[in-house]
């Protein structure tokens, strides 16, 4: 979320918040996840025999497996295998070992949206402040089946887009330092105008 003040109590550092400084004196306070890091691994340790959307689909028809990961943790960081980086987590947590691609993918996106979900309420909780939408930017903006079980998760409504964030903010400060846009309210109008975005609702 973002706001004109830091947040700089001692849970949110010890929840691993942080405040990024931003456009117009402005602080973005985040938490990083993972993100997408661990099936861009497992799709490249399987030399890409299958697209993302095939993964969904396959983690779509595993979603009911049981195990889940800590996506934070150091052991998914750079390992030799993301995949027995995962089977190890689950023998080590006691639960049931993922075999298929689609369970290793259902437990991956399963575990992504738990910290998504677990994130949005420490926000909410450290800022005192009830959030109905969640925005997801970037390149899982295109994940439909992660961003749809988020929405269902979560029970909010998840508005995803642009892909292209990082490139999409820098030129859009750029035009607001020729005055090419007005202000912040301007720019983020341009972005949506410019930009097809999709809604999941719960």
């Amino acid at each position: 979320m973002e706001d004109k003040e830091p947040i700089l109590t001692e849970e949110s550092r010890k929840l691993n918040f942080t405040n990024e400084g931003g456009y117009d004196h402005r602080f973005r306070f985040l938490k990083n996840i993972m993100g997408l890091w661990m099936i861009q691994s497992v799709r490249r340790e399987i030399n890409n025999q299958y697209t993302f959307a095939q993964l969904c689909d396959m983690a779509e028809q595993e979603q009911d497996f049981p195990s889940r990961v800590d996506v934070n943790h150091d052991c998914f960081l750079a390992p030799e295998s993301m995949i027995e980086s995962i089977k190890n987590y689950c023998i080590d947590t006691n639960q049931p070992v993922p075999e298929t691609i689609g369970q290793i993918s259902a437990v991956i996106y399963e575990s992504l949206v738990e910290s998504y979900v677990n994130t949005t309420e420490e926000i909410e909780r450290l800022t005192n402040h009830k959030y109905e939408v969640i925005h997801i930017v970037g390149g899982g903006s295109n994940a439909e089946y992660l961003n749809q079980r988020l929405a269902s998760r979560a029970k909010r409504k998840v508005i995803a887009g642009p892909s292209e964030a990082t490139a999409i903010g820098n030129i859009v400060a750029q035009m607001l330092e020729t005055g090419e846009l007005t202000d912040l309210e301007d720019a983020r109008g341009c972005i949506r105008n410019s930009f097809s975005i999709r809604s999941y609702d719960i």
